[in-house]
C-alpha cells in the first residue's frame, strides 16, 4: 500500500506530465489526481487552496528525499520506488526538466514547492486560487475522461 502511495506522490509531483506518470502505473492502480487533490483539503472545508497545495507538496518532498539530505535526486532512486522500477530514470529526467530550476541535478525543497503545480492550475478553472467542490468534480471527471481513451 505505501508504494502505491508513493507513486500517487509522485504522479502528482509530475502534474505537468500526468500522462506519463499514470501510464507508469499499473492500469488497476492508477492514482486519482482529483482525490490526491482533495486530500490536500487539510481543513475539511470542501476546498482546496494554493497554500493547502503547497503544504501537501512539502509534506510529499519530505517523502520523497529518501536520504534527508534536504534534496531530491538520483540518490534517492536508488533506494526508491522509482529506482526499483523500469524507467525510473526517464521519470527523473521529466522531475528535472519540470522542478530543477537552477539546473544542478537535484530538487530541492524550494524547487518543488514552488514549481508548477498543472494539476491544481487546471482544476482550478476560475483561476481565484482555490478549488471549490464543483472545480474538484468537474476535474475529476475530465481525469477519469482521459483515462477511458
Amino acid at each position: 500500500m505505501r508504494l502505491i502511495f508513493l507513486m500517487s506522490v509522485v504522479a502528482l509531483c509530475l502534474s505537468g506530465c500526468v500522462g506519463v506518470a499514470a501510464r507508469t502505473v499499473s492500469a488497476a492502480r492508477k492514482p486519482d489526481l482529483g482525490k490526491m487533490l482533495q486530500n490536500a483539503d487539510e481543513n475539511g472545508d470542501g476546498a482546496v487552496t494554493r497554500a493547502e497545495f503547497s503544504d501537501a507538496r512539502n509534506k510529499m518532498f519530505s517523502r520523497l528525499d529518501r536520504n534527508g539530505d534536504g534534496y531530491f535526486s538520483k540518490d534517492d532512486m536508488r533506494h526508491g520506488l522509482l529506482g526499483r522500477r523500469a524507467g525510473g530514470g526517464n521519470r527523473m529526467a521529466q522531475m528535472m526538466a519540470l522542478f530543477d530550476k537552477n539546473g544542478d541535478g537535484r530538487i530541492s525543497r524550494d524547487e518543488f514547492i514552488n514549481g508548477p503545480a498543472v494539476s491544481f492550475d487546471r482544476a482550478d478553472s476560475n483561476h481565484d486560487g482555490v478549488i471549490d467542490a464543483g472545480e474538484l468534480k468537474a476535474f475529476r471527471s475530465a481525469v477519469a475522461a482521459r483515462r477511458s481513451q
